[in-house]
């Protein structure tokens, strides 16, 4: 009996030390499949979401694209096909025949508003008027399109202050040469083109008379007066 219990007793004790060591594999699992969190892999070399999503509007057109573009003026041509001007897009000119002179006829140039703003004149007949007059200039300069066709003196697109017995009186017209008061203080208010036609061009001002010189300048150098400075300095005879 003895010996039977030795035996178990053996067994139980050979059996003891292979299930400790059986035990510290499975403890090494155990310990790999808790690892850390900051074992895994990193992704710090990634965009954040932030940087992507800002991608789209750094590539859209830029905004100058949506802007329209101007316009292109228009050309009238008189009915002789010789003289011309150009005048901005939605303007429009009404020719008015003189029933006692048919050769003398008179245009008148609209904005798109309807508002009058050049009167022009130009026939084979008329006169040059003249008069007493101290002139301050602001502009003159020759136009192009009439050079080589008009004479005496080279045609200008001008704009000046005459002052008759103290009064300011604000021009903006095509002149016979520099808009300067000749010797005597007379100027004439009309060209020749053709050799043998009279052109008068004047602009109309709106909104009253100017305050004085210095709001004269400041209108002429706005949309309003440069507009109307392209105008008188696009006439061209051919």
């Amino acid at each position: 009996m003895s010996s039977t219990s030795a035996g178990s007793s053996g067994t139980s004790t050979a059996a003891a030390p292979q299930s400790a060591s059986a035990s510290k594999p499975a403890a090494s699992a155990s310990s790999a499949v808790s690892l850390p969190p900051a074992a895994a892999p990193t992704t710090t070399s990634s965009p954040p979401p932030a940087a992507a999503s800002q991608t789209p509007a750094v590539a859209g057109p830029p905004s100058s694209a949506t802007v329209p573009a101007a316009a292109a003026p228009v050309t009238y041509t008189f009915p002789d096909g010789r003289l011309s001007f150009a005048h901005p897009a939605g303007w429009r000119v009404e020719p008015a025949g003189d029933a006692e002179s048919p050769s003398a006829v008179n245009w008148t140039v609209y904005d798109a508003s309807g508002s009058e703003r050049v009167r022009i004149f130009y026939s084979e007949v008329g006169g040059a008027a003249t008069g007493p007059l101290t002139r301050t200039v602001f502009y003159s300069e020759p136009v192009p399109g009439l050079q080589g066709h008009s004479g005496p003196a080279v045609v200008h697109a001008s704009f000046f202050v005459d002052n008759i017995y103290g009064e300011p009186h604000y021009r903006m017209a095509l002149t016979g040469g520099a808009a300067v008061s000749p010797e005597g203080g007379q100027a004439a208010d009309v060209v020749i083109v053709g050799g043998n036609r009279v052109l008068a061009a004047t602009v109309v001002f709106t909104g009253g008379p100017f305050a004085g010189d210095d709001a004269a300048k400041v209108w002429f150098g706005g949309e309003e007066g440069q507009a109307l400075k392209a105008l008188l300095m696009s006439f061209s005879y051919r």
